[in-house]
């Protein structure tokens, strides 16, 4: 297909999905590959609808990789909670903390400063 067909398409695609016939936009926006078409096509199918397994065929063809994550979030929550099972908490591990000596040492006259100014 030409470039001057697929906006032809694109435009036809964006008004059955303006006007709610969401088969006929879904199948053009597809046969176009139009990016935009399919992200929106996802977030009503996710967000209106309430469909996440649907939405989640569009958000992988336009590689939305922070929706399927947050799909598979979802699903894992919702199979642990039918499990009757609470997730466990997300723990962040962090590398152990490093301060240079200077620093260390000017934070330690800093303390002895406020503690000795305490005392007075």
């Amino acid at each position: 297909m030409d470039s001057r067909e697929r906006v032809e398409l694109i435009r036809k695609g964006n008004e059955y999905f303006n006007n709610g016939d969401m088969t006929r936009a879904e199948a053009i926006f597809v046969k176009t590959g139009y990016r935009d078409g399919l992200t929106r096509l996802a977030d009503y199918l996710f967000y209106e609808k309430r469909q996440p397994l649907f939405a989640l065929k569009y958000y992988r063809m336009v590689n939305r990789q922070d929706k399927v994550a947050e799909i598979f979030e979802r699903m894992v929550f919702a199979f642990g909670r039918l499990l009757g099972k609470e997730p466990p908490p997300q723990k962040v591990e962090l590398p152990p903390l490093k301060v240079s000596p200077k620093l260390k040492i000017l934070a330690e006259e800093i303390l002895r400063n406020n503690e000795a100014a305490g005392e007075k």
